[in-house]
């Protein structure tokens, strides 16, 4: 049965909020939300999987396309009801160069997506070959739940594939050194903009303004300024914002240790909790709930761009490459943006959102990494997955961009769309209904002009500090929220909340963080 109109716009409108702000939390990382891995992975289901490091030979294809292994891949579109066709489309293309191997498409629903991939990465019968631990999970976690293959045997054989990253981007889908997972491209860096509606802007004289990089005091006085303007509105949605704090996490959502400057030029890690510059931003943000700026019950709210397009707040935190990009992004929405950017383009761990592996249980890893390889450089292979089958469930216009057919849109298609940063590489697909010829060639020259952390690529072993870990995640679940909306007073809530930490013994996890940061930075 096919899925309802409602449910895929409703699938649609969850993968663009989860690209626009973060909200979908993986699983199946350790209780403190880091993970923590051994650096093996289990396999032995091929001899390819288990040779030296480099020693995997390409594919080669049996004579009879009848005979070629088929290797089941994971695709964002559930329930749709031109899978067989794109699926036959796709392997026909796969027939007429000779891969070695064909595909079967395979749908999860997002509904149900730790269940299923769960189930699926651990099924000997009908394995998923390669799937994306986007949303589900993440790279070490994978790796110590044994769901993932080592890729380093195909170091060598598929040298252009690997040449295709920057080096830091390769380390973040590594454990120990060892290769996981094909990184999905992107900008690999993002900066953060203050997205206030145009209209509003207009009134206050300030739409010129669009583009200019601005103080987090100079934000301040513009919401102040719009909300005298028009109180009906909030002016912000979220204040949980590393980009804006100016932190890299090393992956931990409870910042539990963290590097300032977004780890550009420093590797010290501190707790940020106890530091003046994290006591100021909670300052500001009762400053900013005192003033109305704040969504109403922001701990009970949904704090996503949603809220924008909604018309509940006239301004919203949004992140991307470039102003050109972002306004792409959300070109969707009833409120035209101006935009005012935060902070600097810089990439870390966590702008590497996706990363495509092959699974332990997959019983021809040579021929899953075959079609691993051309989903990440075969541009007709690219095109089927993310766009599905030109002059069916797309057109092309004279500036190269893709475009529903007449009548259809998110809501109908018959082909999911509106995730291609979800594939392995959507510098090969075309834009979809944007007016951004350049979408993809400025996401491909977007590395060249950023900075990057001194952690990216580094993953850290909770395990010698768990107990800590647990502990001090539920402190700040307890009290962080409430300083991040300023809901409290600042010096007494901070006060109980460090003595708290400590007590519970965060100064142990950062001690254990920078010695294995440390170790991890000598060894690059």
């Amino acid at each position: 049965m096919s899925m309802s109109s409602k449910m895929k716009k409703m699938l649609s409108v969850m993968l663009l909020v989860a690209l626009l702000t973060g909200t979908l939390a993986g699983c199946g990382g350790s209780a403190d939300g880091s993970g923590s891995a051994d650096g093996s992975a289990g396999s032995d289901t091929s001899s390819a999987a288990e040779t030296e490091a480099g020693s995997a030979q390409p594919l080669e294809a049996a004579e009879n396309p009848d005979d070629w292994p088929v290797i089941a891949v994971q695709t964002l579109s559930y329930d749709m009801p031109d899978e067989a066709m794109v699926e036959e489309e796709l392997n026909n293309y796969l027939i007429s160069i000779n891969a070695g191997a064909k595909v079967d498409l395979v749908g999860v629903n997002f509904g149900d997506l730790a269940t299923q991939m769960t189930l699926m990465l651990s099924d000997n019968q009908e394995p998923l070959d390669i799937f994306c631990w986007r949303f589900y999970s993440n790279v070490d976690s994978c790796v110590k739940n044994e769901q993932c293959i080592s890729l380093d045997p195909y170091l060598e054989a598929y040298p252009d594939l690997w040449g295709m990253y920057p080096e830091k981007v390769l380390k973040t889908q590594q454990v120990s050194g060892v290769q996981y997972a094909v990184p999905s491209v992107d900008s690999y860096a993002t900066y953060e903009v203050y997205a206030l509606r145009k209209d509003i802007a207009a009134e206050m004289g300030i739409a010129e303004r669009d583009g200019e990089r601005i103080t987090i005091d100079e934000l301040s006085q513009i919401m102040k300024d719009a909300k005298a303007l028009h109180p009906e509105y909030s002016y912000m949605v979220n204040t949980n914002n590393e980009s804006v704090i100016g932190i890299d996490s090393l992956g931990n959502p409870n910042w539990l240790g963290v590097l300032m400057n977004r780890g550009v030029e420093t590797t010290e890690i501190v707790n940020l909790y106890e530091t003046e510059a994290w006591r100021d931003y909670c300052n500001r943000m009762k400053d900013w709930n005192e003033a109305g700026l704040q969504l109403d019950d922001p701990l009970n709210n949904e704090l996503t761009i949603t809220q924008y397009n909604n018309g509940v707040s006239a301004g919203v935190y949004l992140g991307g490459y470039s102003a050109e990009y972002i306004k792409a992004l959300i070109a969707y929405s009833p409120y035209e943006p101006i935009e005012f950017q935060m902070s600097d383009l810089v990439g870390t761990s966590a702008s590497v959102l996706g990363g495509w592996m092959i699974s332990s249980v997959c019983k021809n890893p040579d021929a899953a990494m075959k079609i691993l390889y051309l989903m990440s450089t075969d541009e007709v292979v690219a095109r089927y997955l993310i766009l599905g089958v030109e002059g069916h469930n797309y057109t092309v216009d004279e500036n190269g961009i893709a475009r529903y057919p007449e009548g259809v849109d998110s809501s109908n298609a018959t082909w999911n769309m509106n995730g291609p940063w979800y594939y392995p590489n959507q510098c090969l697909s075309l834009p979809l209904e944007v007016e951004m010829p350049n979408y993809y060639t400025d996401m491909l020259a977007a590395p060249d002009m950023a900075q990057f952390s001194e952690a990216m690529g580094f993953i850290f072993d909770s395990a010698p500090v768990y107990d800590q870990m647990a502990a001090c995640t539920t402190i700040v679940a307890e009290y962080r929220d409430a300083l991040l909306y300023g809901l409290v007073d600042v010096d007494d809530y901070l006060e109980k909340f460090n003595a708290e930490l400590k007590a519970a013994g965060i100064d142990e996890i950062i001690a254990e963080e920078q010695k294995q940061f440390d170790a991890w930075r000598a060894a690059q």
